[in-house]
């Protein structure tokens, strides 16, 4: 490669590391994600239980508090059980007495499997936070490993976006330009490496795109071996190179 065509292939490499880099910084690193994967699905199912937990806590205490309401209007009902005059009046009484009484029952057995719920889930998380223990002290020695590590990425990040800015600023604007829209069309990946087929492929053209497979004339491939020509694959128009393996 020569000219313009080699400062894009570093440009594209630099572009790529410096993305792996701010991915680390934002995350986890590699080395890490299988670790952080188990530890947040653990830690979401121990959420989870406390927050069901809380929930049967709280429909209990709702359910109590109805009940005691309810028992109140009980016993204002049966206090006027002696001062009604009618027949009618007394029926209707009795039935609202009826009525509170089905109620409070009915609020008695929700608070007393609200209790149950909260029990089993205590017990479920005693269960499951001593099973966690081991695993959140790995992952608490991870990152504190990775925080160690971290300047050395960051400091990585600063220096390509230097080497970034250097490359645009030897490369032609207009060529910046058509870069930055493949680089954004292709999600990050302006560039492709010609590659030979085994066995020569069909035609005898052992050339073809390594981004999409699509086949190369091999003047194409000698256009950018010798002069370096920036020149489009036909089927994702991506930038072809040569590497140097190849």
């Amino acid at each position: 490669m020569s000219g313009h065509l080699e400062t894009v292939v570093k440009l594209q490499d630099a572009l790529g590391a410096l993305r792996q880099a701010e991915s680390q910084l934002a995350g986890v690193p590699g080395w890490m994600e299988e670790l952080h994967a188990e530890h947040s699905a653990r830690r979401a199912e121990i959420e989870a239980v406390e927050a069901d937990a809380e929930e049967a806590r709280r429909v209990r205490r709702q359910a109590e508090s109805a009940s005691r309401d309810a028992e109140d209007r009980l016993a204002h009902f049966q206090q006027q059980v002696s001062r009604v005059r009618t027949q009618r009046e007394y029926s209707a009484l009795l039935q609202e007495i009826d009525t509170v009484k089905a109620e409070i029952k009915a609020l008695e057995e929700e608070a007393l499997g609200a209790l149950e719920r909260y029990d089993n889930a205590q017990a479920a998380l005693e269960e499951q936070r001593a099973a966690f223990a081991d695993l959140d002290q790995r992952y608490a020695e991870a990152q504190a490993k990775w925080e160690g590590e971290k300047p050395e990425v960051e400091q990585q990040a600063t220096a390509l976006r230097g080497q970034i800015e250097d490359l645009r600023n030897l490369l032609p604007r207009g060529v910046v330009a058509l870069f930055e829209r493949i680089y954004e069309r292709r999600d990050g990946d302006a560039t492709a490496a010609l590659m030979q087929s085994e066995g020569g492929g069909a035609a005898g053209n052992p050339w073809h795109c390594s981004a999409c497979n699509y086949r190369v004339r091999l003047q194409v491939v000698t256009d950018i071996r010798l002069q370096g020509k920036l020149i489009h694959c036909d089927g994702c128009k991506r930038i072809l190179y040569v590497s140097d393996e190849a």
